[in-house]
């Protein structure tokens, strides 16, 4: 039956927006159990299940997190020169977040494209392709830019300690420290300067800000917290 019929039947078929192929619902992750790190990566199980928080349409070959939602206009960006040299440049894991970006972006969508960037990296950090999630992270902070306040402001900080630029981390967690007006967001600031200080750029924990005995991800000193920063975190996919 093909889309026309199924919608003339009331049963009309999910397809990418750009060719017409059937398309699956946008995935559904499994909620967090662990803490989400401090670039707002969700732990596990969500954390695993990266890979499938895009899809590619075998038709036309977009990606996007739901297909059916692409507007016939990014045809020309899918059918680009551009588009396809993506998958000569960096590795396997991190295209179809990549070309995910490349679609938000001619679309105007920066915040979209940032994502869709930040998550390559993560699949680089899987592929423990360094260099790779470094050149993503620095992207990611360029695009956030310095008008970025609250969480966003705190995402960028990770962004630039863990992609090795810590003059301008340095620099940036001093500015942040009047964005911010939680205790957590402050929290975040002071570890993440001690870390620009040891130059890390390794992953780090939300958890790890806490002072003990706050052992578990969601509960801090038996007490959960359900308003301001740290309850927009709980649960979130990314």
């Amino acid at each position: 039956m093909s889309a026309a019929q199924g919608i003339a039947q009331g049963t009309a078929q999910r397809v990418c927006g750009i060719c017409g192929h059937a398309a699956r619902p946008p995935f559904r992750a499994p909620q967090p159990e662990i803490a989400p790190d401090l670039d707002m990566r969700p732990g596990e199980p969500t954390r695993s299940t990266l890979r499938d928080w895009v899809q590619a349409c075998p038709g036309c070959g977009a990606v996007a997190e739901d297909l059916a939602a692409l507007p016939a206009s990014a045809r020309s960006v899918v059918e680009s020169e551009a588009y396809r040299l993506l998958s000569t440049k960096g590795i396997e894991e991190t295209l179809p977040f990549r070309r995910a970006a490349m679609i938000a972006a001619a679309a105007g969508n920066v915040a979209g494209q940032a994502e869709a960037l930040l998550q390559a990296a993560w699949a680089a950090d899987d592929a423990a392709a360094m260099a790779e999630a470094a050149a993503l992270r620095t992207e990611v902070a360029a695009l956030w830019g310095d008008e970025a306040t609250g969480e966003l402001a705190l995402r960028r900080l990770d962004a630039l300690r863990r992609s090795g630029q810590f003059k301008a981390a340095a620099a940036w967690a001093e500015a942040t420290t009047s964005r911010v007006t939680e205790e957590l967001g402050r929290s975040i600031v002071a570890f993440q300067t001690q870390r620009i200080a040891a130059r890390d750029v390794g992953r780090h924990l939300i958890s790890s800000v806490l002072p003990p005995p706050a052992h578990k991800p969601h509960v801090s000193h038996g007490k959960r917290v359900t308003t301001g920063f740290w309850s927009r975190v709980l649960g979130r996919r990314g």
